[in-house]
């Protein structure tokens, strides 16, 4: 899993907050069609290319490996 960069400009807006996705993870483990559902905007960008480079273990169905549809969060939190 890659964690993702903290915005600067975020950090000094002080902004933190939580970014949605739904994403297909496909049978190889790679993310596919990774789809915004919410997050503030300036969050956005860190989130998606940190996500994009996350691997999954296929989930396997009767032994064989299947695509699932998965919701991802990634959460900000700014260091008290």
């Amino acid at each position: 899993k890659v964690i993702p960069i903290y915005p600067a400009l975020a950090r000094i807006a002080r902004i933190s907050g939580t970014v949605r996705f739904t994403a297909i993870i496909a049978r190889d483990g790679t993310i596919q069609n990774l789809t915004l559902v919410s997050g503030h905007p300036m969050l956005v960008q860190a989130a998606t290319e940190a996500v994009r480079q996350w691997r999954y273990r296929p989930t396997l169905l009767n032994g064989d490996p299947v695509e699932v549809i998965a919701p991802i969060e990634v959460i900000f939190i700014l260091n008290q």
